[in-house]
């Protein structure tokens, strides 16, 4: 067996810490319904949203009604569109602040959150949601105020798609991390590729409530139990 040395740990959220399908009933349909009402906010941040939407559209004129309907059918089509994704946490960071909304997280997460950062790893997140929305997400859950267990927070914006390697290359050298002594964890194979091609160890989350396309190409788990970071095996290469 050749053991890795993890240093570094970098989490996915919707189905592999979190239920994806707590996103999609619940916080997807929350903002969904407050979209024209955010939009029409004479806020600083939901003008600079507002404006990116009427460039990213074509439509400098465009109205709120007509930016929310462009944001709907990205919604609908599961477009990861950092404008969509900004206004969004905006909109879950109010949800939450007002008790409306608590954050899911497997029963495992907490425990895992723990024991990798005894076993001395530096932990971030990666994910598609705003950084604003990861932050939320996880000071709001209802295993407490997990925010504190994370060194930094990663999303779309910076360092730029979850499935081009040279994401996960700046996430390395932001981090001043070697990419070798990095474990990406996600539900998602096209991530976890472009980890792997990135020089990042790589491992799949197969819930068992998850909904992602089966992980062939990588070393998988159910849950984070048992995931020991001073006993990992390197993964073997498909």
């Amino acid at each position: 067996m050749i053991r890795a040395v993890i240093r570094t740990v970098v989490l996915d959220i919707e189905g592999t810490t979190s239920s994806l399908s707590y996103v999609r009933d619940h916080l997807f349909p929350y903002s969904r319904q407050r979209l024209e009402s955010w939009l029409s906010k004479p806020l600083p941040e939901v003008a600079e949203i507002a404006a990116e939407i009427r460039k990213r559209i074509g439509s400098p004129e465009a109205s709120a009604d007509e930016l929310a309907e462009a944001l709907r059918g990205w919604i609908d089509d599961d477009v990861k569109e950092p404008a969509l994704k900004s206004l969004q946490g905006l909109i879950w960071q109010h949800g939450y602040a007002s008790g409306e909304l608590t954050s899911h997280v497997y029963d495992d997460v907490l425990p895992a959150l723990t024991r990798w950062q005894e076993q001395g790893a530096t932990l971030y997140v990666f994910s598609s949601g705003s950084v604003l929305a990861q932050q939320d997400w996880f000071r709001h859950t209802g295993s407490g105020d997990l925010l504190h267990f994370f060194s930094g927070h990663f999303d779309t914006r910076n360092p730029g798609p979850k499935a081009d390697p040279a994401s996960y290359a700046s996430i390395a050298s932001q981090t001043a991390t070697e990419p070798a002594e990095i474990l990406f964890c996600s539900d998602s194979e096209p991530e976890l590729d472009a980890a792997r091609t990135a020089g990042w160890h790589t491992l799949g989350v197969q819930r068992a409530d998850g909904f992602a396309t089966a992980v062939h190409r990588h070393s998988t788990v159910p849950s984070f139990d048992g995931v020991d970071l001073l006993a990992r095996p390197q993964e073997t290469h498909a």
